[in-house]
């Protein structure tokens, strides 16, 4: 259960849309409904980074005249995979520049972000006397020994990234970089500072947005916007096949959808192997060839599932009583690349920052994922000197470890949790947009909610409390029967709503019981006609 906050205040002259938007503190009401055009959203970037995009772009086009090759160095998650296809893709196709390569790093042998590992294996490609362009694209912010040792070697580097800035920063020749998008939504911008006229790019950059949980407002939220009309017009054939994989069609697609069918899809290869097949299908063309790596990633998905459930049953087992204020998991069976999803797992159940690592050889590489207020990758800088590479976000990090330090680190992160975050922090708020009469509830409040769109982190779905229905009826439903789904009364009319996991308080509801119900309101099509559902996030009893 949570603690719940109402942030708005219903007034029922005015557009809900509008209460909305005036409860979460927006500024500029006017310009987030009228959606700003691209250009006009890009205007609100630093001036320091739009002037290094035009630099960058000089410094390319000048190596592109003396014919030197560039590579393309990306990450093997969803951000550094459609970046890397976006450099790519315009290099290759649009300006039909052969000289263009890229490297993904294999995560099981190359290590965290950019190694010399990796480096040397990229450039087992080029004559050892050939100069080579490095684009980094989402990775290198934090290899300040990596990048020297790129141009001790005598190539040029134009490093790209949007992760927090370590103390030592690397010293290339052009650093590209903004904390506030994701790493593909950088490269989209230097491949339009390079001319590009593609309508994918946005498409890739738009999924990334999503799938690395940037939060969706002022020209991130642009971006997706953009993304998914032309995902839902016109869109490219990689993407058509991953949904044909996936089992959607026929519907509107949305950030849901990207974040819970594509995301997973194209992170599955680099996860349990290779990112080769995911990076194929983005830069791939011939339609035979999409339908087989989709299928591909498909299985690899349904792997990448059964390992998760298989590794959160082993690091679930918690002292619910006794709960830490960061939960720390480590087992030689840990599968390197799921210790994310097991991370993340984690985290939503417990709502406590955790750190999952597995164990090889001596090493520990870990995954964590935080929570609002507990800024993690902050946190284990403190004690930089235990590990051996370490990266990532305030709300999530990765990082290489000996083995014989994984006691020590997890002592002084502890200790220096529990002593500087108060219990508050702890307890998951509930931040209820407006509390709203039933007898408002019909389709046409859809459009009003609909404004505000795409929804996703930042611009979460608005949450609506209503007070004292009556439950009239209840059932357990799903494959797995874990959801619940509820009849409610409100003394005029009845009302569907659904508790997707709710399935465990069953039994605390009775039919005649009066509830207060937090929800989310969703459109639901049927034989032509339109329903409106609740989805349930929490209720109390009356």
């Amino acid at each position: 259960m949570y603690t719940w906050k109402i942030t708005g205040d219903y007034n029922q002259k005015k557009d809900i849309s509008l209460s909305i938007l005036e409860g979460r503190g927006v500024k500029d009401i006017d310009l987030f409904l009228k959606t700003p055009t691209l250009n006009e959203s890009f205007e609100s970037l630093s001036s320091d980074f739009k002037k290094s995009l035009s630099k960058a772009r000089d410094l390319i086009f000048s190596e592109m005249e003396k014919n030197t090759p560039i590579l393309i160095f990306g990450d093997y998650d969803s951000d550094g995979i459609n970046a890397t296809a976006i450099l790519y893709n315009f290099f290759k196709y649009e300006k039909k520049y052969d000289k263009v390569s890229y490297f993904i790093p294999n995560r099981f042998e190359h290590n965290y972000g950019l190694s010399k590992l990796a480096i040397d294996e990229a450039l087992d490609n080029y004559k050892s006397d050939e100069k080579v362009l490095f684009i980094t694209v989402d990775v290198g912010v934090t290899a300040f020994e990596e990048i020297s040792y790129i141009k001790k070697l005598g190539h040029s580097v134009i490093l790209t990234d949007h992760h927090q800035k370590p103390e030592k920063v690397p010293t290339p020749d052009l650093l590209v970089w903004n904390d506030g998008v994701c790493g593909a939504a950088i490269a989209w911008l230097l491949s339009k500072a390079l001319g590009s006229k593609s309508r994918d790019g946005i498409v890739n950059a738009s999924v990334a947005t999503v799938t690395d949980l940037i939060p969706l407002t002022g020209f991130n939220r642009i971006i997706v916007k953009k993304g998914l009309e032309v995902i839902n017009s016109n869109p490219p054939l990689w993407i058509k096949k991953l949904f044909e994989v996936s089992s959607i069609k026929d519907i509107e697609i949305t950030t849901y959808e990207i974040g819970w069918a594509v995301g997973p899809r194209l992170n599955a290869s680099g996860r349990l192997k290779s990112s080769e097949d995911s990076i194929r299908l983005l830069t791939e063309h011939d339609e035979t060839v999409l339908e087989k790596l989709s299928s591909s990633l498909n299985s690899k998905n349904i792997e990448r599932q059964e390992k998760t459930i298989e590794m959160y049953d082993m690091a679930s087992e918690i002292d619910e009583k006794n709960l830490p204020k960061i939960i720390f998991s480590s087992n030689e069976k840990f599968h390197e690349g799921v210790i994310g999803l097991v991370s993340a797992k984690l985290t939503q159940r417990y709502y406590r920052p955790s750190v999952v690592i597995s164990l090889e050889d001596g090493y520990g590489k870990g995954s964590v994922r935080s929570i609002p207020g507990v800024n993690i990758i902050e946190i284990l800088r403190k004690f930089n000197d235990l590990f051996v590479d370490l990266g990532g976000h305030p709300m999530a990090g990765g990082f290489t470890i000996e083995k014989k330090n994984i006691p020590e680190m997890q002592k002084k992160v502890s200790q220096y949790i529990e002593k500087e975050f108060d219990d508050d922090i702890f307890v998951p708020v509930l931040n209820i947009d407006l509390k709203i009469p039933s007898d408002i509830l019909n389709v046409k409040i859809l459009d009003e909610i609909d404004k505000l769109k795409p929804f996703g982190m930042g611009n979460e779905q608005p949450l609506f409390l209503t007070e004292n229905f009556v439950i009239v009826n209840s059932d357990i439903i799903g494959k797995d029967k874990t959801h619940l789904k509820l009849k409610l009364y409100d003394g005029n009319k009845y009302h569907k709503a659904v508790y997707f996991g709710g399935a465990r308080y069953e039994k605390d509801l009775a039919v005649g019981d009066k509830v207060d119900l937090v929800y989310m309101l969703n459109k639901n099509e049927y034989n032509g006609n339109t329903y409106l559902d609740l989805v349930i996030k929490d209720f109390r009893k009356v």
